[in-house]
């Protein structure tokens, strides 16, 4: 039964409509009194709930001589009423959606932490169909992931369509992570001058911009057009400097 009300409440019900509606649905047809007695609500306050449910037209009445009688309407009408509501809603989403996409100056930002934290960074900036520019800290990223976690991070760009353009810190790690063969075909990597010494590895990808601190093991996610935009031209600048 109180798994009946949960799922009533999810529908849009408040907690006591929800059991009038159940009560009056197990009685099939009752007056008010049978109705406080089966859901357990006083008589002095189920009238409100009882009219609140007509009005949605969830519950009908009729007199039979002088006594007043409530029925449930069918379970189907809570579903159609969804419906409409879903329909509704879809009308208005592409404007809310238009809306939300010129909300630029509100950035949405997501702090994580931890080994897992940086393995959901790295799947969610992975997971593109578009450019990843990328640069990082071979030696700190190594210290901290593995070659499994690389072929995943690599796959998903692969399944997905992307390109990568990886910058690295010049260090033997870096070098030979420039050298090896097995994500040439997903783009190129490049050798950052020697004086770059990274301690956040950054990625952008379509309005994202990612940063993490493969030392402290935090990270955030930056979701803005302006703050990605600008983030690809200084890597742009860059790249034209890397070897």
């Amino acid at each position: 039964m109180d798994n009946l009300i949960t799922n009533l409440i999810n529908t849009g019900l408040e907690e006591k409509q929800a059991q009038v509606y159940l009560a009056t649905l197990n009685i099939g047809e009752g007056t008010i009194s049978d109705i406080a007695s089966k859901s357990g609500i006083k008589r002095t306050t189920i009238y409100q709930y009882i009219d609140d449910l007509i009005k949605k037209d969830l519950l009908c009445k009729t007199i039979k001589g002088k006594r007043v009688y409530y029925l449930a309407q069918k379970p189907e009408k809570i579903l159609k009423k969804i419906e409409n509501k879903k329909r509704r809603f879809a009308k208005i989403l592409p404007e809310l959606n238009s809306i939300y996409s010129q909300s630029s100056h509100k950035p949405n930002i997501r702090y994580y932490e931890g080994i897992e934290g940086m393995r959901e960074i790295y799947n969610e900036m992975t997971n593109t169909s578009k450019i990843l520019y990328s640069i990082f800290s071979a030696d700190k990223y190594y210290a901290n992931f593995n070659e499994e976690d690389g072929n995943i991070f690599f796959n998903n760009i692969r399944e997905n369509g992307g390109l990568l353009k990886d910058m690295v810190e010049d260090t033997e790690a870096g070098r030979q992570y420039a050298k090896a063969g097995y994500h040439q075909e997903l783009g190129k990597v490049k050798i950052l001058p020697k004086e770059f010494k990274l301690a956040v590895d950054v990625l952008v990808t379509g309005n994202q911009v990612a940063m993490i601190s493969q030392v402290n093991l935090v990270g955030v996610i930056v979701e803005n057009p302006e703050i990605a935009d600008f983030q690809k031209n200084i890597f742009k600048f860059i790249w034209k400097h890397a070897k």
